[in-house]
């Protein structure tokens, strides 16, 4: 399986008191006005990448401790970001996050099973926080035992 990935780098931010591999996924079709990563937007800007490539590069990471799944709209490659969760919670013992324009509500239930931490809601320019998350829409969720904080 395969999907567009901009980059992949470690992240000392997304995830509050946590290092995490940060995988930007490339293309967006929400497009938020005021998006800080707009050149993630076009989905031909990232580098195709394997299941595996993506899995070697998680499991290599010596000291994450999350994977946080940013873009660019992650949940625009869906399919794959399902199959990475599961590869993630099935072969590691890494908690997932995901940032996302979408609603939690409109999430496929095979998604956040998996997901341990979710930024969702679109940014709004106009709502901005000069803070985290972005804007005041955003809400943050986090996953305890086994149920989601709504």
């Amino acid at each position: 399986m395969e999907a567009r990935i901009k980059r992949i780098r470690t992240s000392f931010i997304d995830v509050p008191h946590k290092i995490a591999v940060a995988i930007y996924f490339a293309g967006c079709s929400i497009r938020c006005k005021g998006c800080q990563n707009p050149s993630l937007w076009n989905p031909l800007s990232g580098e195709l990448m394997t299941d595996d490539e993506v899995m070697k590069k998680i499991t290599n990471h010596p000291l994450a401790e999350y994977v946080v799944f940013l873009g660019g709209e992650p949940t625009d490659q869906i399919d794959f970001l399902i199959h990475l969760c599961n590869r993630i919670k099935q072969t590691t013992k890494l908690s997932i996050a995901l940032y996302t324009g979408r609603e939690f509500e409109v999430l496929p239930q095979q998604l956040t099973s998996n997901l341990d931490f979710i930024v969702c809601g679109p940014y709004r320019q106009d709502l901005v926080t000069n803070s985290w998350p972005a804007s005041s829409n955003q809400r943050v969720l986090k996953k305890e035992f086994e149920q989601w904080n709504l």
